[in-house]
């Protein structure tokens, strides 16, 4: 299980980028919107946002980022 950080400063694995990138294509896909679009590059932010701020469960971060 991975530790909670607040450490803004750790960069984020290639395994945990892929996570999230499918993470946000999934919830684009849902809102049928394009990757392009602001919202998905607002979504994009708020999802690493929270991953650096310590929310690392997958299903956590979908249901905050709605």
């Amino acid at each position: 299980m991975q530790q909670a950080t607040n450490d803004r400063s750790h960069p984020i694995s290639p395994e945990e980028l892929n996570d999230l990138q499918v993470l946000l294509r999934r919830v684009l896909n849902e809102r049928n919107l394009a990757m392009e679009s602001a919202e998905a590059e607002d979504i994009a932010a708020t999802l690493i946002e929270l991953y650096q701020g310590g929310v690392r469960d997958l299903s956590a971060l979908r249901a905050l980022v709605g």
